[in-house]
């Protein structure tokens, strides 16, 4: 028995060392481990939830607390009225911010919208967050990310900021987070089910800007393609699948429904008709195909260049290496292969589209800001590349979770730092200060003329949203030039008189249209009429039976004769001076309607003494011409020293569009208008005076700004040879 055990423990032995061992797997190569595709964790949830409620809490902190400048004031009342706002309409926007306007117990209606921005914007970090999580497994990387991403200057300023820009921002981030589900999922019934998910979030965000057809254009290739692979290609599957993305575009029967209702006071176009709707729908009054109407030629490498100067300085130059880095990651790195290749599609369609499209002429001051708003959607994909790429960087350098998240909340921490100050826009009422100004000192029942965002928009929120001056009828140019605008808009105003169908500044070669002087011999007998703000539509110098006087930021329309120049010169007070401050620059970039008004304030000061120089240009009266070229300086001299009363108290800024150089340039004018008129350029007595005068002030003029006044004033040069040439 003793030898029985023993035989069967040798055989034991001997079948334990001949049975072969499980096979082991074969050794991946020298690569990166595949993420699994890991449900979202508790941990994942958390640092979603923290980003949203973080960025909630910094957008509140910031939030603007009445009327921003550009087209917010038109989306705000147009949302309130339940009006079409303009081209391509944004039903989506308006119906979500007369939601806002309805829901929110407190705050003023920009308030309102400009916090539903808010919301907007943080739901779009949370979106940035969640797919960089699935993405990468990896908190850090998504809170760096978010942070670079969400407190950057231009999409922290676009969220705090009542506009259209934010809810694109939003549907766009949802569309790229399920596209990487989509991306990654082998299940043919559940990639079938998002890509029902991505048509309807598809045709949402057509619902609201059209530049969103850019991304869904890359959607629709990659996802037909993917569909054609696992065999889900088929007539039944296309039919619904075109249904679901087209259902949303339902949101597009507001235009029509606002167009019979007729009851909003601002609306833009006649859409009962199937021609006026595409020709909303399709922004025909900018031209399909372009950012602002003109015929301009586009220059395609200035775009390129502004973009790439853009996006290093508002993401940095690290971000922008890091997603360049992920493209190439993606040679060994097969999981996130495929959504990598959308984003990088996405990001070149988008741009060279728009850089072959952007036919804006004059990128300085305010237009820089128009175009930097379009580097949102691109930004987007280059974030979450770079997401991408943060996350291969770390696992090859070998790099603690341990050590990297005291550097992502350091990142915040110092992106906050760095851009709080230029985001911080709790304190700016600057734009309805200056509209409540101007509203302020017009006369009873006013018909104010405007043409361009600032004036228009400002003056319609004012009357129509705030109930500021409902007396005053604020009409816009463009809107009268329409042959849609009284059958849409007259009714609200029946006691201004339109006398035809539209608005032309050149109305001769049609009789059922009307100019400016035949608008003014019906309308100017029983109300005052002013203009504001320099419209480019009207031709005062045309004008035969009328004037045009500065009053403060606008002009009044008066019959010739109405006013002497003269008596005007010696009764005129100070404009603006006393009740409204000008913005100050150091704080608003040259990119801000903050900035515009800054160079509305000081046009505004020097607009009475150009008044009295035409006037006095345009005199045969040798004796009037010289009183109304002194009439001039005495102006231009006593605003000088009213505002440099001002700058020295500080309640002005000294940096506003460099008074000094501004003021100057006119004095000096005025002095060799009266060096000429006044003595024949003689270098003797009063001649010597007005000659020295005009040294003195074009001196002052030069060295004060040559390097700003070089770039924005043409007369720069011509003045620098009068210096040299006096006698010229």
């Amino acid at each position: 028995m003793g030898r029985s055990r023993l035989k069967n423990s040798k055989l034991d032995r001997t079948v334990l060392q001949k049975t072969p061992s499980p096979e082991r797997p074969p050794k991946l190569p020298s690569g990166p481990e595949q993420p699994p595709d890991l449900p979202t964790t508790a941990l994942d949830r958390i640092c979603i939830g923290f980003i949203f409620l973080f960025s909630m809490f910094i957008y509140l902190s910031t939030v603007y607390p009445s009327l921003p400048g550009g087209d917010s004031g038109e989306l705000m009342v147009t949302a309130k009225e339940f009006g079409v706002a303009h081209p391509p309409g944004y039903p989506l926007f308006t119906i979500l911010a007369k939601l806002a306007i309805v829901a929110l117990p407190y705050g003023s209606t920009a308030f309102r919208v400009n916090i539903l921005s808010c919301v907007l914007g943080s739901i779009t970090n949370a979106l940035l967050g969640a797919c960089l999580l699935r993405a990468t497994k990896n908190v850090t990387v998504a809170l760096i990310i978010c942070a670079m991403t969400g407190f950057s200057r231009f999409f922290w300023i676009w969220s705090i900021t009542g506009e259209v820009f934010s809810l694109n921002n939003a549907l766009c981030m949802a569309i790229m987070l399920v596209m990487y589900d989509f991306c990654i999922e082998e299940d043919s019934e559940k990639k079938l089910k998002l890509t029902y998910i991505l048509a309807i979030l598809s045709g949402f965000a057509l619902t609201n800007q059209h530049t969103a057809s850019l991304i869904v254009i890359a959607l629709v290739c990659f996802v037909l393609s993917d569909l054609l692979d696992h065999e889900l290609i088929t007539t039944q599957n296309v039919i619904n699948l075109t249904i679901a993305g087209l259902s949303p575009m339902i949101l597009y029967l507001q235009l029509p429904i606002a167009s019979y209702l007729r009851t909003a006071r601002v609306s833009w176009g006649d859409h009962r008709t199937t021609e006026g709707f595409l020709f909303h729908f399709f922004r025909k009054d900018y031209g399909t195909l372009k950012l602002v109407k003109n015929e301009a030629d586009v220059d395609i490498w200035r775009n390129y260049s502004i973009l790439t100067v853009d996006l290093m300085r508002e993401l940095t130059i690290p971000v922008l290496l890091l997603a360049l880095f992920a493209t190439t990651a993606m040679i060994w790195r097969e999981h996130d292969r495929k959504f990598v290749c959308f984003l990088k599609t996405t990001f070149v369609l988008y741009t060279g589209f728009f850089c072959s499209f952007a036919n804006i002429t004059d990128i300085e001051g305010i237009y820089k800001g128009v175009l930097e708003r379009f580097w949102l959607q691109p930004s987007l994909s280059l974030v979450l590349m770079a997401g991408i790429g943060l996350q291969e960087l770390i696992r090859l350098a070998k790099i603690r979770k341990t050590i990297m998240m005291p550097v992502a909340f350091l990142i915040l921490a110092a992106r906050i730092h760095s851009n709080y100050g230029l985001c911080d826009q709790s304190g700016n009422y600057h734009v309805e200060e200056f509209g409540r100004h101007v509203l302020s000192q017009l006369p009873n029942n006013t018909i104010l003329l405007t043409s361009g965002d600032l004036s228009t928009n400002t003056f319609r929120y004012l009357t129509i949203a705030e109930n500021v001056r409902p007396d005053v009828d604020v009409l816009d140019l463009s809107f009268i030039g329409s042959r849609w605008f009284i059958p849409i808009l007259g009714h609200h105003m029946d006691t201004v008189k339109f006398p035809g169908i539209g608005y032309s500044p050149q109305a001769t070669w049609n009789s059922r249209l009307y100019d400016l002087e035949q608008f003014l011999d019906h309308n100017l007998a029983s109300r005052p009429v002013f203009v504001c703000l320099k419209p480019r539509s009207i031709d005062t110098v045309s004008l035969r039976k009328y004037n045009v006087l500065p009053y403060s930021f606008c002009s009044q329309f008066l019959p010739k004769g109405a006013v002497d120049p003269l008596i005007y010169g010696k009764t005129i007070p100070t404009p603006n001076l006393d009740t409204y401050l000008p913005p100050r620059t150091e704080i608003f970039g040259e990119q801000t309607w903050e900035n515009v008004l800054i160079h509305e304030y000081w046009d505004a000061l020097v607009k009475p003494g150009r008044y009295l120089w035409d006037a006095g240009e345009n005199t045969r009266h040798v004796d009037k011409k010289k009183q109304l070229y002194l009439a001039a300086y005495e102006y231009l001299f006593r605003a000088k020293e009213v505002i440099s009363t001002k700058i020295n108290d500080g309640s002005i800024s000294p940096l506003s569009w460099n008074h000094t150089s501004y003021f100057s340039k006119y004095l000096g004018v005025q002095c060799r208008q009266l060096w000429v008129h006044t003595t024949g350029r003689s270098t003797g007595g009063l001649g010597a005076k007005y000659e020295e005068c005009q040294r003195k002030h074009f001196t002052d003029y030069i060295e004060s700004a040559a390097n700003l006044t070089r770039k924005i004033d043409k007369d720069f040069d011509n003045i620098v040879m009068l210096l040299q040439n006096p006698g010229m």
